[in-house]
């Protein structure tokens, strides 16, 4: 019947790893072009910020799912610097009438808590999920800690 064909067709990969393997090709890359400018970085993130946007590095791209290589990983406590202190257009708009932070910080810590139970499971038994990688994770925290950031 044509309803078997529709459903043949369209049914999702077999295994976990194939799975895996399609989502990891559409992973986000950045550049030094997609962080936020080093005057709205909050001063305490600002040495995690400066060796990522050398101009040698601009056009190195970082992937999101690159686990454990070293501008990953500087970009990793950029965000981790970036959640404590947000940047500082972010305070600004975060700041409600009590001076108090808003709901967005509150937020981006949800958001790092887990990435780092993803990257725990990753370093200890291998996965997460069925994902060998925190990509996911990684860019939702970008995204959260950056929200004017455009990615590719």
């Amino acid at each position: 019947p044509a309803c078997a064909k529709l459903h043949s067709t369209h049914a999702p990969p077999a295994t976990a790893s194939a799975s895996a393997a399609l989502h990891s090709s559409i992973m986000t890359k950045i550049n030094a072009s997609n962080l936020p400018s080093s005057d709205i970085v909050a001063p305490a993130c600002v040495k995690y910020h400066k060796p990522l946007s050398k101009k040698k590095k601009k056009k190195k791209t970082i992937e999101m799912d690159a686990i454990g290589t070293p501008t990953y990983n500087l970009l990793l406590e950029l965000m981790k610097c970036q959640v404590k202190h947000p940047n500082l257009v972010a305070t600004d708009s975060s700041v409600s009438a009590d001076n108090t932070a808003g709901s967005g910080a509150k937020k981006c810590v949800k958001i790092e808590k887990a990435y780092s139970a993803c990257h725990a499971a990753v370093m200890g038994v291998g996965n997460y999920n069925g994902r060998k990688h925190c990509g996911e994770e990684m860019e939702q925290l970008f995204l959260c800690v950056n929200p004017d950031a455009v990615l590719p």
